[in-house]
């Protein structure tokens, strides 16, 4: 396996780890129920990760993109999980309405938070369009 999908891989078990401790701290975050969403998403990020590395020689994946695409899927899963703990922190709602109802913070955080979670959500699909078009048009 290349270094960049044993980095994936470890990474994925990072994430997974950090999920599990964002679970313990729902308590103290000023809306557990964003907080709720930052620990799924990374307990379910972090496996999709290690899949990924797992599987990614049956993908067709040129290894010329393989460096870019593993980057942008650990790095876009990272900020996605910090941009959504954010939110849970700091009661930031706009990114997600439907977890952040009732909850409002400074438009400063709002904004960074917006940027974290849009951005790195676009990134993710980005390469996951890139990884489903080289495996359906080279497989």
């Amino acid at each position: 396996m290349d270094g960049a999908l044993q980095l994936m891989g470890r990474a994925g078990f990072v994430l997974f780890t950090l999920g599990l401790l964002l679970g313990a701290a729902l308590p103290k975050m000023r809306n557990p129920r964003m907080g709720l969403s930052a620990h799924l998403t990374a307990v379910q990020t972090g496996p999709a990760l290690i899949a990924f590395a797992m599987f990614w020689q049956y993908l067709s994946v040129p290894k010329s993109w393989t460096p870019l695409l593993t980057s942008a899927l650990v790095l876009s899963s990272f900020v996605l999980v910090i941009g959504i703990t954010l939110a849970g922190f700091t009661g930031a709602s706009e990114a997600l309405p439907i977890a952040g109802k009732g909850y409002q913070a400074t438009r400063s955080k709002e904004r960074l938070v917006s940027l974290l979670v849009r951005g790195s959500s676009i990134v993710m699909v980005l390469s996951c369009l890139a990884i489903c078009y080289f495996t359906f048009n080279n497989g």
